[in-house]
């Protein structure tokens, strides 16, 4: 990959081998990385000025937002944040004219969020983009490895505390 010096593509420091959270720590940089060089410059080419007022958590929260919309509560669960952070988020992606909030028809106390036709193209070009970089880290470490990788977050993604409620 361009960028990377050949130290980062070095093996883990020993300390680090023996548990698993520095070595997801490391992974979550490498995911950071990627946004910040191959993501946010395309999102950035796409909406122009209102990019650099919204972070990574932004486009996160719009990658989340179904084109049909969800509402506001649904899609604070859906994202693990409280309404009012949410609220938040919602307003700054809206500010952007990347969502729009607008009353549900169906239970006009309610607010659906869904996201604008801008929206909808910066959503693609997030996913493009982050097709690309897997496309890279696949060539990188190997089919079969990355596809025991991709298997192996989605098994720990659906890993639940016991005592939780469904």
């Amino acid at each position: 990959m361009t960028g990377v010096n050949e130290d980062s593509r070095a093996a883990p420091r020993a300390e680090l081998q023996d548990g698993v959270v520095p070595l997801m720590d490391l992974a979550w940089r490498t995911i950071r990385w990627a946004f910040a060089e191959h993501v946010r410059p395309r999102v950035a080419a796409e909406i122009g000025a209102a990019e650099p007022h919204l972070r990574a958590s932004h486009f996160r929260l719009l990658s989340l937002t179904p084109t049909g919309g969800l509402r506001l509560g649904d899609l604070a669960a859906e994202a693990g944040m409280t309404k009012q952070a949410l609220g938040e988020f919602v307003a700054a992606l809206q500010d952007a004219g990347l969502l729009d909030v607008a009353v549900d028809e169906r239970d006009r106390r309610a607010r659906l969020v869904r996201p604008t036709e801008l929206g909808r193209r910066v959503q693609r070009v997030i996913q493009d983009a982050f097709a690309d970089v897997e496309r890279r880290w696949e060539a990188e470490v190997g089919a079969p490895r990355w596809a025991t990788f991709r298997e192996v977050l989605a098994a720990l993604g659906r890993l639940r505390d016991p005592g939780e409620r469904p």
